[in-house]
């Protein structure tokens, strides 16, 4: 920043309004420059110059160049050029360059126009990352594709962008009528606008008065103003000079990313009363039952920011996948929600030791204790369903993914069974899950029951009772008479024809066999041929025949059937 004060007037309320702003935007490095210098006597340009001194004191500022300078006579002029480069220098090597490695492209425009011959421009400076001539982008919040035709830095034309540069792009697949000052330009397909954002806000100790619970706001990020309104999330007002987590609620979608600043104006009257950083772009609607779990998190975010500590990048992506839970999130969702290109994402997650990758397509983010509650919730179910269903082989396989993934791709959903099975939780069969170790054995009375139904399927031969005949004859509890039932199904002793009518194992092999001794392979019979062969009516003649059908034993043909 360049803070410019005017020797004859000094330190004036604009100074100090855009002083602050530089303040909250955490504008890292400056030069104070003291203009029409030869208007006033040495002395009182001295006096100035301790003015600012003391405006800056205890500030980033605190140790800025001051330099002296009279436009009509130039006096100063080239001095102040190079002090104003060397401070570029140091900031592109601090700063500007890791935005550019580690971010995604992002450029907030403040000027659209249309160049004859050309079409569409916007200017901008970009924050973060690099753009080349020809890539994709998304306009932001419309999501809205084009593509760079030609870009200019300074006037000059180049073929790449980079954050901090002032920059004007050529877009081709768009209009003018789809852009206004406010919108993002990026990479394309890369984020996600959102009406609200979790912060930390700061109000100055200038404001007039506090900033209370669901106040109005006017909210400044990039280039975009948007009103909306503040939700405290650690008490009902914020006092002037104080700092609080907060959720603003806008009205209009935009695009964020953590550690992004923005500045806070009062509704009315306008006037810069506060600002602060994001830590959190797309966060969901806060309840008041979701603070206790949320804001110790947020709390250490929030100490990690104000204590510049080096490793805010990591907590904050532990944090956006602890947030999601045994679920996990996505490489793809995770570059939207923080900002960072995926080869930064991979380095700082393969650092994480509270972050387990699953190599699918995308590659896939749990936390270690999400995936833990998720193997605990998975074998306590198994637990309950063999208690109350104990003559059931397993859960199905859908059923449980059903239950605990239904959203989740099917490479993450084997990834936990593969866990479970490599600790000895689970045993698996093709289409059922159960305890490691589990057998279901017949209990005597079970046995028993066992028994009986087999005894009055096979003498029915091909006639067989159905559930509910076999319910009413046998003298047991109707749901042990089911469950047996099921259990034999299940274990293929019985097999079902159709949906009332099973036959023990054996009769299916004999009336296949009888079924080929009668008519060899290649011979046709009629519905009343199989039921003189069989014996039986209609009702039983037609659900065999279709049985057979399906079994790929016969083939029918019009009104015949042949052996295959």
């Amino acid at each position: 920043v360049l803070l410019v004060v005017a020797a004859d007037e000094s330190v004036m309320p604009q100074t100090v309004e855009h002083f602050q702003i530089c303040k909250l935007l955490e504008i890292p490095r400056g030069i104070i420059v003291i203009t029409k210098k030869n208007l006033v006597e040495e002395e009182l340009l001295s006096l100035v110059e301790v003015e600012v001194r003391e405006l800056v004191q205890g500030t980033r500022l605190e140790r800025a160049p001051i330099v002296a300078v009279d436009s009509v006579s130039g006096e100063g002029m080239e001095l102040l050029s190079e002090t104003l480069l060397e401070e570029i220098r140091k900031s592109e090597e601090e700063t500007v360059s890791l935005q550019s490695s580690r971010q995604v492209f992002r450029l907030p425009i403040d000027r659209v126009f249309t160049i004859r011959g050309f079409g569409t421009v916007i200017t901008g400076t970009p924050y973060a990352g690099s753009l080349k001539k020809g890539n994709a982008l998304t306009v932001h919040p419309s999501g809205r594709a084009g593509k760079v035709r030609g870009i200019e830095i300074f006037k000059q034309k180049t073929d790449l962008a980079v954050a901090g540069q002032r920059t004007a792009l050529n877009l081709s697949g768009l209009e003018k009528e789809d852009l206004e000052r406010g919108m993002v330009i990026s990479a394309a397909n890369t984020f996600t606008p959102s009406h609200m954002v979790d912060t930390i806000v700061h109000l100055l100790a200038t404001a007039a008065r506090c900033l209370k619970h669901r106040g109005v706001i006017r909210f400044h990020h990039g280039s975009a103003e948007l009103i909306g309104r503040i939700y405290l999330l650690e008490g009902d007002q914020l006092r002037p000079g104080k700092s609080m987590l907060a959720q603003l609620r806008l009205q209009s979608p935009a695009v964020y990313c953590p550690k992004d600043h923005f500045i806070l104006r009062r509704y009315s009257p306008i006037t810069t009363i506060g600002g602060g950083v994001i830590l959190d772009g797309i966060p969901e609607k806060h309840l008041k039952k979701d603070l206790a779990r949320l804001l110790p998190e947020l709390r250490k975010l929030q100490s990690m920011w104000e204590l510049q500590d080096s490793q805010i990048d990591s907590a904050l992506v532990e944090y956006f996948v602890k947030l999601h839970g045994y679920a996990g999130i996505s490489l793809p969702d995770l570059v939207s929600r923080t900002g960072f290109l995926k080869e930064y994402l991979i380095d700082l997650l393969n650092r994480l030791d509270s972050t387990v990758l699953v190599s699918q397509e995308p590659i896939l983010a749990v936390s270690k204790p999400g995936l833990e509650d998720l193997k605990t919730h998975i074998l306590d179910f198994l637990a309950d369903f063999h208690s109350n269903k104990p003559l059931a082989p397993g859960v199905p396989r859908e059923e449980l993914k059903e239950r605990f993934l239904a959203r989740s791709s099917n490479s993450y959903f084997q990834f936990v069974l593969d866990l479970l099975k490599d600790e000895k939780q689970i045993q698996t069969s093709a289409s059922t899950l159960s305890l490691y170790g589990r057998q279901v054995e017949l209990s005597p009375k079970q046995e028993k029951v066992r028994e009986e139904i087999l005894k009055l399927i096979k003498e029915k031969a091909f006639q067989p009772p159905g559930l509910d005949e076999l319910v009413q004859k046998l003298p047991h509890d109707p749901d042990d008479v089911r469950d047996v039932y099921y259990f034999l199904l299940q274990r293929g002793e019985l097999i079902r024809v159709s949906d009332d009518i099973v036959l023990w194992y054996d009769q299916i092999t004999f009336l296949k066999t009888q079924l080929r001794r009668s008519f060899p392979s290649g011979q046709t019979f009629t519905v009343p041929e199989f039921k003189n062969l069989f014996k039986i009516s209609r009702k039983y003649a037609i659900p065999f025949l279709e049985f057979l059908d399906r079994e790929r034993v016969t083939r029918r043909i019009g009104d015949k059937r042949l052996v295959l």
